[in-house]
């Protein structure tokens, strides 16, 4: 790492864009982001990802501001896939990533409002049997509470 960049030459641009968009959510934990606000309902986060797609190129920024969501609230965490209308099998291991690190840490990840193609692609990879699937956001929040 240099002057803050990490230079690799695999996947440079995908760190370089990290880097240059959303470095600064690391350092300033009440920043609003490009790609999730959030609200907190009770005990629990709710995290409204800003993205139409969830692929390899958004997995480094989202990975990094939805773990840092979660710790900072417990690791009590919904999220809101509503704007997602894809999403890459990159972004299915995150979410499943996030979701292991969250039940290590005491708490739980549920997601909602996702379109029916959507649900379809978790039901097909069946991680509906393994993450939370919420049908709406009180239910999601009452999942983690």
């Amino acid at each position: 790492m240099r002057d803050g960049v990490l230079f690799k030459t695999v996947a440079n641009r995908v760190v370089r864009t990290w880097h240059l968009e959303y470095a600064w959510a690391l350092r300033d934990p009440m920043s609003t982001s490009t790609f999730v606000s959030t609200q907190t309902v009770g005990a629990a986060v709710v995290a409204r990802i800003h993205r139409e797609k969830y692929t390899e190129h958004e997995c480094a920024a989202l990975d990094a501001e939805l773990g840092a969501v979660a710790a900072r609230n417990k690791h009590r965490l919904v999220i809101d896939l509503s704007e997602v209308m894809m999403i890459a099998s990159a972004g299915l291991g995150s979410l499943v990533t996030l979701d292991k690190a969250c039940k290590k840490n005491g708490g739980k990840l549920a997601m909602f409002g996702m379109s029916d193609q959507l649900r379809q692609v978790f039901e097909i990879t069946r991680l509906h049997k393994l993450l939370l699937l919420a049908k709406d956001r009180d239910a999601a929040v009452k999942a983690v509470s």
